[in-house]
């Protein structure tokens, strides 16, 4: 045989070998997992009214960095057995299916891709280091009382379109972050998770369950009947709907700190810690619980200006606790310039707020030159005025004229000399 002609066999060969890395089911058939060891980094592509079971001796079936394509008419996964994935990437295109799966990322880089069109059903998992991307499609068509999906030990999860038909649950240290799409039910947090809400919506019955559980919502809604029962929220923007609260019934106290966004009406501040500087708030606000004399709650408001029944009320960096309970009006002007007003009443009086005798409220002004917000006076804030000054950030503004320029700098530093 000549050179050449070896040569040609060699290129044969190679080409053969490139065009093995590529699976079109049909027509070609779903290869057991020592095909994917032996080949690293292929590609799968489901289509036509086919699909693929994922199975493995150990269980877990592992890709070996493969991408798995599952288009329109194609399926991943059965109805009655759960299939458990990790070191791939799965993309959920327009017409395609995924069916009860793991994503266990036990080994490797293990992905989720969702986008309009797609469906996932039947349970999604999210667990070990996998991520996912929800832009659009639809996750749920799960048994009553289950959740759409669920995000666990050190996974991430973002959305940014699409629809969830029920509650998800985040746990662990897993986080998640929607900025856009719809959740029909609740998002549950547990331990300590981290669930960022920017835009988009979720439903009713969601929650913070754990001491380390956090939610921080910049935009978007929450439904209904949220509860904070531990842990901490962080409202800068954004809103909650009806009837939702902080509450506790054993253990370490919630947080909820709101610096902006909107309450809805009828808001149960029954335990834990309440600080308001921004932001508005519905009637029929509630601090304290109906029975006893409503302690074990406290509502912190840190205001520009504030007057109890039209007479001001000077404030100082001091917290000043107010105790009337008869009725009167207390109003305060925000540090967002934000209005809002409560009708202390220790009993219930229809359409009006509520505060309970043993409750605990507090009003106060601003520490301009805390640019940290961490309580104290220290260096660390002159650092964080000069973030805030490279960023435009409200904290720049030391004079109080409404803009950031280098005046503020000698504002800052007269500020902090006269401390808080």
């Amino acid at each position: 045989m000549t050179r050449k002609a070896l040569t040609a066999l060699a290129l044969l060969a190679a080409a053969g070998a490139a065009q093995s890395q590529t699976i079109n089911i049909p027509p070609d058939v779903f290869p057991g997992e020592s095909y994917f060891t032996a080949n690293p980094g292929a590609t799968v592509n489901v289509c036509c009214s086919d699909g693929i079971l994922p199975d493995a001796p150990d269980g877990v079936f592992t890709f070996n960095g493969a991408t798995v394509n599952i288009n329109d008419g194609g399926e991943s996964g059965f109805f009655t057995l759960d299939s458990f994935i990790e070191d791939g990437t799965y993309n959920i295109n327009d017409g395609g299916k995924l069916i009860r799966t793991k994503f266990v990322a036990g080994t490797g880089s293990t992905s989720f891709n969702l986008s309009d069109g797609g469906l996932a059903r039947s349970g999604l998992w999210l667990q070990g280091n996998a991520t996912g991307t929800i832009t659009g499609g639809d996750v749920g068509l799960v048994a009553s009382g289950q959740a759409a999906m669920i995000v666990e030990d050190d996974a991430s999860c973002t959305m940014s379109g699409g629809d969830i038909d029920t509650f998800i649950l985040i746990q662990d240290n897993a986080t998640f972050e929607q900025s856009g799409g719809t959740i029909d039910g609740g998002i549950q947090i547990n331990h300590d998770a981290v669930v960022t809400v920017t835009g988009g919506s979720s439903g009713r019955n969601g929650f913070t369950r754990s001491i380390g559980s956090v939610l921080n919502i910049s935009g978007g809604t929450i439904g209904r009947d949220f509860v904070a029962e531990k842990g901490t929220v962080n409202m800068s923007g954004g809103g909650f709907d009806v009837n939702c609260a902080i509450l506790n019934a054993s253990g370490v106290d919630p947080v909820w700190n709101m610096t902006g966004g909107a309450l809805g009406s009828d808001f149960r501040a029954y335990d834990g810690t309440f600080n308001l500087s921004g932001g508005l708030v519905g009637v029929g606000f509630r601090l304290g619980r109906p029975t006893g004399d409503g302690s074990g709650v406290t509502m912190n408001i840190t205001a520009k200006s504030a007057t109890l029944d039209g007479a001001p009320i000077e404030l100082t960096t001091t917290p000043l606790a107010i105790t009337a309970r008869g009725g009167e009006t207390l109003t305060c002007i925000l540090l967002d310039d934000s209005v809002v007003s409560f009708e202390l009443n220790e009993s219930h009086v229809f359409g009006e707020d509520r505060f309970r005798a043993g409750a605990l409220l507090t009003i106060k002004s601003n520490c301009v030159a805390d640019t940290n917000g961490d309580g104290t006076l220290g260096p660390t804030d002159f650092t964080a005025w000069i973030d805030a000054y490279n960023n435009s950030l409200p904290a720049c503004d030391q004079n109080g004229d409404g803009s950031c320029t280098p005046a503020d700098f000698t504002a800052w530093i007269t500020n902090y000399n006269a401390g808080c």
